[in-house]
């Protein structure tokens, strides 16, 4: 019965596990479709493999790989699309193999290693696409090749892959691609190339074929980059004011095409030794650069409220997924209970099973009764021996304190009858005047500090909060406690312990440190309390602190390090001072 129950916990659990993992990779997609592909990161770390399907591991290493391709962290991304790619292949995702295929090339190309080859990626690649008989889309992947081969030491590579795409636009009539694979012959020789004027004859066949004034525009600058580069320059001036031109029938052409064409004439004509006409263009460049500044600001605030919307809905949308999750675990986990149910009214062992966990509750209840006395008990001792502290410093404050101040009220009288004394002895009253204020502020002190001790029953905050309360009235200073985590009772003897500590340095800092402001944070975690009290006073010169018997810092290093506790002081002259306590608390 036993067995059957953890087994419908396991299939309900091991659900609920499986739904949180896809919502994660789904979170992580949607924010790498966004850019923001270090949240992506920061999602997928979350995410637990030992829990997922083989899609979804795949899934994972790919999202991941991209994320690190994005980053241009290519060594990085290179074993994660290997991982993607043995996953993908397990379960016939053949055209998500063929992707990464192209991934792995453009990685394995980008990283430059003489132990990595991209030559078996890039057949593998176009393997696929052959054996679908889709022209079109084998034509795409030489296209995809060739760019990605678009450089100087590898021109030669490209103009090969744009060769055979070539051909295959060919065969389909598609003039439109066929200029368009023209112009890219045209910018290999111009950019890669010493060949311009092989160049020049690309574009001008590419011309032939297009009708758009965009796509003309377009051949007219990569023209005119050609001449510029031959140190034509006033052929390439006519080229880039015929591009202009063709941008003005464009309907809605962006600021920022004519902010780029403007300065390359600009710059096109300080090359061509014509300074006015530079600086008239110059000038044309600025304003539209001004006005590209206004498009932008009112870009980005438009931007960030479509990310507010966008936000907002993937939110409500994240809230009705996570409501439909919980309602099918719900609908899952009722038919297990009712499964659950039926079998153990079924069995005839539930009664015997009753009386065992009866048993094991009433021995649960007999030894937390022996705790929670063993506990009272405790409580009491220390109780009394805080009441003994209380005594102690009422009879400071009542006795020794009252007759402190009587005796400075006698003081007082004997001034004022010797008021013909001399001045050596009217200075001798000063001083003795000032001794009995100060012995008498001190006493006062040190009974309300000792009066106010850790009651059991608040536990630690609390009594640290009213003993900061009480000091920070009685010494000018102001004492504030912040608490992380804290809600946990700790050992009564280890709370007294840490109170006492505390104490102890709230001490110190009113001596010695002449400070206006204490600073305590105090920190659960699960094996360690981290304490940390920081004073604006006037600090010292850690080098010189010696350990001594009494109440003094050395005193509280050695209680510490008693418990199995770590000390930190950190302090400088003017600096103030700063202790960190690591207290254990098993």
């Amino acid at each position: 019965m036993k067995k059957l129950l953890a087994f419908c916990g396991v299939v309900f659990f091991g659900l609920v596990s499986c739904f949180a993992q896809q919502e994660l990779l789904d979170k992580a997609e949607a924010s790498q479709e966004a850019d923001n592909y270090q949240i992506s990161l920061d999602l997928l770390a979350e995410v637990d493999t030992t829990k997922l399907s083989v899609p979804q591991k795949a899934r994972f290493y790919y999202l991941q790989a991209s994320n690190y391709k994005f980053r241009r962290e290519d060594s990085e991304a290179y074993p994660l699309l290997l991982k993607a790619k043995k996953l993908y292949t397990t379960i016939d995702s053949l055209e998500k193999v063929a992707t990464i295929n192209l991934e792995l090339f453009q990685v394995v190309k980008n990283i430059g290693s003489d132990q990595l080859h991209y030559k078996e990626y890039i057949n593998e690649y176009l393997d696929y696409h052959l054996s679908q008989n889709k022209p079109k889309n084998l034509r795409k992947a030489y296209i995809r090749i060739a760019v990605n081969f678009a450089r100087k030491s590898t021109v030669d590579s490209s103009f090969k892959y744009f060769r055979k795409a070539l051909k295959l636009i060919k065969i389909d009539k598609d003039t439109l691609a066929e200029a368009q694979m023209l112009n890219n012959f045209g910018v290999l020789y111009n950019e890669f190339t010493p060949y311009k004027d092989s160049a020049l004859f690309y574009f001008d066949r590419s011309r032939k074929f297009y009708k758009k004034p965009t796509d003309l525009e377009s051949s007219y600058l990569n023209t005119a980059s050609a001449y510029k580069k031959l140190g034509k320059y006033d052929e390439a001036i006519f080229n880039y004011i015929k591009a202009d031109s063709l941008l003005n029938l464009v309907k809605e052409y962006q600021i920022s095409d004519k902010q780029f064409l403007y300065d390359l004439i600009a710059k096109t004509y300080e090359l061509a030794n014509k300074p006015t006409k530079a600086l008239e263009y110059y000038k044309l460049t600025q304003a539209y650069q001004d006005s590209l500044n206004l498009e932008d600001q009112e870009k980005a605030i438009y931007d960030i409220q479509t990310k507010y919307e966008v936000q907002k809905k993937e939110n409500e949308n994240l809230r009705l997924k996570q409501y439909r999750t919980w309602l099918f675990s719900g609908v899952i986990l009722l038919v297990l209970l009712l499964v659950a149910s039926y079998l153990v009214y079924r069995n005839q062992m539930a009664k015997k099973q009753l009386q065992i966990k009866q048993s094991a509750l009433e021995k649960n209840q007999l030894e937390k009764q022996l705790k929670d006395q063993e506990l009272a008990g405790l409580d009491a001792m220390l109780e009394g021996q805080e009441k003994e502290r209380q005594q102690i410093a009422n009879d400071l404050h009542d006795n020794l304190g009252g007759l402190l101040a009587t005796l400075k009220l006698h003081f007082q009288n004997l001034k004022i009858k010797t008021g013909r004394l001399r001045d050596e002895q009217d200075e001798l009253f000063k001083t003795t005047d000032s001794l009995l204020n100060e012995t008498y502020q001190q006493v006062r002190n040190y009974a309300h500090q000792r009066n106010a001790g850790l009651k059991t029953s608040e536990g630690l905050v609390p009594s640290i909060k009213n003993y900061a309360a009480k000091v920070s009235v009685g010494n000018s200073l102001v004492i504030h406690i912040e608490d992380h985590d804290m809600e946990r009772r700790l050992e009564t003897s280890l709370e007294i312990t840490i109170f006492r500590i505390l104490q102890e340095l709230i001490t110190n800092v009113i001596k010695h440190a002449e400070a206006s402001e204490i600073i305590v944070h105090l920190t659960a975690f699960d094996d360690h309390i981290n304490i940390m009290v920081e004073d604006d006073g006037k600090g010292f010169d850690t080098s010189k602190l010696k350990e001594k018997n009494g109440m003094g810092l050395g005193s509280i290093i050695k209680r510490i390090e008693h418990i199995g506790g770590k000390v930190e002081i950190d302090s400088q002259p003017d600096g103030g001072t700063t202790v960190i306590l690591d207290i254990p608390v098993s």
